[in-house]
């Protein structure tokens, strides 16, 4: 079943790589000009429903360029801003300095609470063409997996945002890959996401691309060609999800956790648990003393407790601790 947009029955030039291997279709008038600029043959000459790429041409460049055939909008942080409608926006421009040493706009959207963002660019396009939008998307998900992380594309038939247009709108779901990126790799930063959304204008001209967030914060930056991420690592949500549960379940194996909540205790058992924490061999130590009540000692086992300490010094310094 063809969806709208994708596949025009148009596209009735078959388009194989150089070994012939089919790899996409495209209008006959493109077909010819491909040819004409040396970039592809046609199958056999009496045969014009085929043309072959030659090799040329890159092949990265190659599949986008044949699957889409149209033209392609790269996400610009510069032309996207606040959308008004919502109330609480969270987002955040400014500049950082990627992998590649290269000085360039990121554009933050969202939090880990339950604020609804959303950001909006308007642009007018060509009627009756075939465009793909391309981005970048680093983060955009949260460890519960209930997060919102949208893309939108509203045709704007009137030239305004009414109703009717929202109904008519392209909805991709970012969240979990639930849309599948071309490409997913580890970072820094965490991992990040290419997405090529094809779409066609068909008999409009006006058009608002819409990025939503909420309880995830999402980082977008201007996309740069496949081969620019080549040496990053693959990765996705399954082994996301296995990295950050053997974390948890290391740290958790450090952790000594000790609940004096609402207890009664003396000054010299919180010295001692203090001491323990100072010097003992865990990595963590959790002690709780919300709610707790401390008391004085008596002079002889504050005496004695400095004894066992070896040190008045950190006995006095561990109490202070315990009354801030």
């Amino acid at each position: 079943m063809l969806c709208k947009g994708e596949i025009p029955i148009e596209k009735n030039v078959i388009v194989t790589d150089v070994n012939g291997k089919r790899i996409g279709a495209t209008y006959p008038k493109r077909a010819k000009g491909l040819v004409k600029n040396g970039r592809a043959e046609y199958a056999s000459d009496c045969e014009k429903c085929t043309i072959r790429m030659l090799d040329t041409h890159k092949p990265t460049v190659d599949v986008t360029e044949v699957n889409n055939m149209g033209k392609v909008i790269d996400f610009d942080p510069r032309d996207f801003k606040a959308d008004k409608s919502c109330e609480n926006n969270v987002i955040a421009k400014y500049f950082v300095t990627d992998k590649d040493g290269e000085n360039v706009i990121a554009y933050s959207i969202g939090n880990w609470n339950w604020d609804w963002t959303q950001i909006c660019c308007d642009k007018k396009l060509e009627k009756n063409t075939d465009y793909v939008f391309r981005f970048v998307i680093v983060g955009g998900y949260c460890n519960t997996c209930n997060e919102t992380s949208r893309f939108e594309i509203v045709p704007m038939p009137d030239g305004s945002l009414t109703d009717e247009a929202y109904e008519d709108r392209y909805t991709y779901d970012l969240a979990q890959n639930r849309y599948k990126p071309v490409l997913c790799k580890k970072t820094d930063e965490g991992m990040l996401r290419l997405f090529e959304i094809p779409f066609s204008t068909f008999d409009c001209e006006d058009f608002r691309f819409v990025f939503i967030a909420m309880h995830a914060v999402a980082t977008l930056y201007a996309p740069k060609g496949i081969s620019a991420y080549a040496d990053l690592e693959d990765t996705n949500f399954d082994q996301l999800r296995d990295e950050i549960n053997s974390k948890n379940s290391e740290d958790n194996s450090a952790n000594v956790v000790m609940d004096f909540t609402g207890a009664h205790v003396t000054r010299s058992t919180v010295t001692d648990l203090l001491t323990m924490a100072r010097f003992g061999k865990s990595e963590k130590v959790c002690i709780d003393f919300t709610g707790a009540v401390i008391e004085d000692d008596k002079p002889d086992d504050i005496q004695a407790d400095a004894d066992d300490t070896g040190s008045d010094d950190i006995a006095v310094e561990l109490m202070d601790v315990a009354d801030n």
